[in-house]
Order: structure tokens, then C-alpha cells, then sequence
């Protein structure tokens, strides 16, 4: 079996082949390529495999590690992203839990607020209320009041949007349907749900996670759709799999949707290949 492990840092893109049938690994690396990552990567892989003397359509298996959410976010370049959310809660990823970096500091930068995942301009109420414990609808959504702010987003010229609603997380139905009307009005508009991403209660937390997975969306999913369409033109037959931050794998289609779960995921890569070399090294000792 032959393993390819492909790395995108902000300035390399380290690329490793493991031949296990042979036990033999060989290494690469080779500038990365803005803004179309995915020429770097091709690049290397060409490179590694012709020095290994190692056909293309061989390779079974890619993992490819990216931080291309992760510089999105420390750079603050992601899309413009609106918001859709229930009336009386339009400033909740503002606020936040008044939790303060320094407590005592009247001078201090809090990121939520210095640089917004969603200006305040973008951010739309509609009318709609969930209540626990099952979720039961104490208020109907309102669809006149959505198609308004869907409307007015595309107007304003957001790429994408998040559709964060109360106690969604025991009753998706109102942010689905939203959703919904988004993908049949706004079609070329990135839409995400915070229970989809994250179906957790606290929404400071659960609505910020859907927010971001809106700001990396169009990125992100450009990044990815490139590079699965390159490496099948290339011919590579053998499976992808994106690191994911929980120090898991996901498809590319996953990422594409959730790119907010490839955050930090090299970190992840990092720790668990150290824990198996670690381990590959104690068993030969």
C-alpha cells in the first residue's frame, strides 16, 4: 500500500510518500502557492513520486493537511458573511459572555469585537421562537420577514451566510427551512446552520462557530474543490482525506461544508504523528 501526506503551510507544502509494502518513506517540500494552493500541492507530488519512481495512479490513500482556514482566520481574510438570526438576539456574538481577556483592563482588544465575523450591518432578525426542552414552536418563522433579509444580504453583497437561531439544537426545523430559501433565492450565497456545525447550547458559542464556518466557507470549498478536481485530472485514483482539529479525517465534501472543523488541524497532525513515531520507536527498542 502507498501513503501520500501532503501539508500546506502558509509559506511550504511538505509532502511525505510511505511505501509500506517496502517500509520505505521519502519527504519533499516545495513553496506554497498563493492564493491557488492546490498548484503547490500538485507540484510536490509530481516532484516526490517521479523521484521515487512511483506512478500516480498507485498512490491509495492521500491525507492532506491544511492551514488554509486557520491563516483565514489569524489573517482575518475571509468572506463577508451576513448573518440571519432571531430578533432580539442581533448583537449576541458582539457581547459575547463578558468574559474579558483582562479583567481589569479598559485598554484591551477583544477579537470578537475589534474585527467582527459579521459586520452589524449584515446581521438580519426575523421572527421565530423555539422553547425547551423539545424545541416546541412558541413563535412561527416567518418567511416574508426571511426573504426580506435574504433580500437585503444579497443587496449588501455578502458571499455567505449563518443562519443561527435559539434552541435550534433541540429543533432544527426554523434554521433548515431558512437555509432552505437561502439555497433557492441566493443560490451562489455559502449558507451554514449553527446545528449543523455545532448543536450545543450557549449560543454565544454555537452562533461565533457558525459564523466562522460561514467566513471560511467560499475559501475554503473553492481550495478544496480545486485540488480534488486537479488530483483526479492528474490521475490519482487513491482516496483523500482532509486532517481534521479533533485529530480525525474527514472527506473533502465534509470540509467543503464545514471548513470550520479543519481549524487548527494541523496542531492535531502534529501530535498524533508524533505519538506514533514515538510508538514506532519504542517498538523497535
Amino acid at each position: 500500500m502507498i501513503l501520500l501526506g501532503v501539508d500546506v503551510g502558509g509559506t511550504f507544502t511538505d509532502l511525505i510518500l510511505a511505501n509500506l509494502a517496502e517500509n520505505t518513506i521519502a519527504i519533499h517540500k516545495v513553496p506554497s502557492t498563493s492564493p491557488d494552493p492546490s498548484i503547490g500541492v500538485l507540484e510536490g507530488i509530481h516532484h516526490l513520486c517521479a523521484q521515487q519512481g512511483v506512478p500516480l495512479a498507485s498512490v491509495d490513500h492521500l491525507f492532506h493537511g491544511t492551514t488554509v482556514a486557520t491563516n483565514a482566520m489569524l489573517e482575518h481574510k475571509g468572506a463577508r458573511t451576513g448573518m440571519i438570526t432571531t430578533r432580539g438576539y442581533r448583537d449576541i456574538i458582539h457581547i459575547g459572555r463578558h468574559q474579558r481577556p483582562q479583567n481589569y483592563s479598559i485598554m484591551q482588544d477583544i477579537p470578537w469585537q475589534s474585527k467582527p465575523l459579521v459586520e452589524r450591518e449584515h446581521r438580519k432578525v426575523v421572527s421565530e421562537r423555539l422553547i425547551p426542552p423539545k424545541g416546541e414552536v412558541l413563535v412561527p418563522l416567518n418567511e416574508f420577514e426571511v426573504a426580506r433579509a435574504i433580500r437585503e444580504l444579497r443587496e449588501e453583497g455578502v458571499e455567505a451566510i449563518a443562519v443561527c437561531f435559539l434552541f435550534s439544537y433541540l429543533n432544527p426545523a426554523h434554521e433548515n427551512r431558512v437555509k432552505h430559501l437561502v439555497e433557492q433565492d441566493f443560490p451562489e450565497a455559502f449558507v451554514t446552520t449553527s446545528a449543523e456545525v455545532s448543536p450545543q447550547f450557549r449560543e454565544f458559542e454555537r452562533f461565533t462557530t457558525a459564523c466562522m464556518n460561514a467566513f471560511l466557507g467560499p475559501k475554503v470549498k473553492m481550495f478544496i474543490s480545486n485540488l480534488a478536481q486537479k488530483l483526479k485530472q492528474t490521475g490519482i485514483r487513491g482516496e483523500m482525506h482532509v486532517m481534521t482539529s479533533n485529530g480525525g479525517i474527514a472527506t473533502p465534501q465534509t470540509i467543503s461544508e464545514k471548513p470550520v472543523y479543519s481549524l487548527l488541524s494541523g496542531l492535531a497532525a502534529g501530535v498524533l504523528g508524533d505519538n506514533g513515531w514515538a510508538a514506532r520507536l519504542v517498538a523497535t527498542t
